[in-house]
């Protein structure tokens, strides 16, 4: 049996986890971004925290829908979402709109998009 067959397998057994740890990860995401005062360890700049979270919510959203949506198209769907995040925390007590944060979600959801796309090429050669 080949590497490709067993990949295959493996996409469709994993297919409930996948979509499992997406759903988390949108709940994550939406806790911390609109939670009033989040309780985060250690000193990390809101910035930094907006890219990384953006960088997760899109490599989370390209496992659950592995093959299934283009990566590209998953920009899309996940770039209203996150900008929508953000607007939504005007509504949270002693959270703001910033619209630094919105290019810095940008500019994460671009770069998970970029190692998506690494990994996918990576994945490609080696299924072969």
């Amino acid at each position: 049996m080949t590497l490709t067959v067993n990949f295959q397998r493996w996409l469709i057994w994993s297919k409930p986890l996948r979509l499992f740890q997406f759903v988390v990860a949108i709940g994550v995401f939406c806790y911390a971004a609109l939670s009033p005062s989040p309780q985060l360890i250690g000193q990390h700049s809101d910035s930094s925290l907006h890219f990384v979270g953006n960088v997760l919510l899109f490599l989370s959203a390209w496992v659950a829908f592995w093959g299934r949506i283009a990566l590209w198209k998953l920009l899309l769907i996940l770039l209203p979402f996150s900008c929508a995040i953000e607007f939504a925390q005007h509504f949270s007590p002693g959270r703001q709109v910033d619209i630094k944060d919105l290019g810095v979600n940008v500019a994460g959801l671009t770069s998970g998009l970029i190692i998506a796309m690494l990994i996918h090429g990576i994945a490609k050669r080696v299924l072969r």
